[in-house]
């Protein structure tokens, strides 16, 4: 009875580690043509810029000139950013705010013969919109075409997975509190 308890403990913990690994080594937001983001280094108000990277991958900035961003993350461009101003500034306190391009969703219905075009500003409203599945890589900046041929139904598509992961988790926990 112990091994069971010990064997069921020991899968638990491992499939919630390595949700945990996958949530903390995920992928940093890359920068790419046409994102926007505000740059300001605190008490020099003569650095503050709004920019957008051009379809080159570069952008302008105060002092620094033209500059290429395209495939850096933000971590990449705010420790390029503090080390180049720290030649003119002492210990220049750079803060970035970014605006990722929106991801499109375009939706054909069959049923009533209407296309839609949805806007969704992150990763996880444009999966809400389109009920799309969840393996697909949905990156800022794509557009994406949906045909339906009716309006989702969560509970009248997926009932039977619901019960059934009901019924595991109630296993479980029955295992575990004996």
């Amino acid at each position: 009875m112990k091994m069971k308890k010990l064997i069921t403990s020991l899968t638990i913990m491992c499939f919630m580690s390595s949700v945990l690994i996958s949530a903390c080594t995920a992928n940093e937001y890359i920068l790419g043509p046409y994102d926007t983001f505000e740059l300001e280094v605190i008490n020099h108000p003569e650095l503050k810029s709004k920019q957008t990277i051009t379809p080159d991958g570069k952008a302008s900035l105060p002092l620094l000139g033209i500059i290429p961003l395209e495939g850096k993350t933000l971590n990449d461009l705010h420790e390029y950013l503090s080390d180049s101003y720290s030649l003119y500034i002492k210990n220049p306190q750079v803060t970035i705010s970014l605006t990722p391009k929106p991801i499109y969703i375009v939706q054909y219905d069959l049923e009533d013969n209407i296309w839609e075009v949805k806007m969704a500003k992150s990763v996880d409203e444009a999966r809400a919109l389109t009920w799309l599945d969840p393996t697909l890589s949905i990156e800022h900046g794509n557009i994406y075409k949906i045909t339906m041929s009716k309006k989702p139904n969560f509970w009248g598509e997926n009932w039977y997975q619901v019960i059934t992961a009901t019924a595991v988790v109630a296993g479980v926990y029955s295992t575990l509190t004996r």
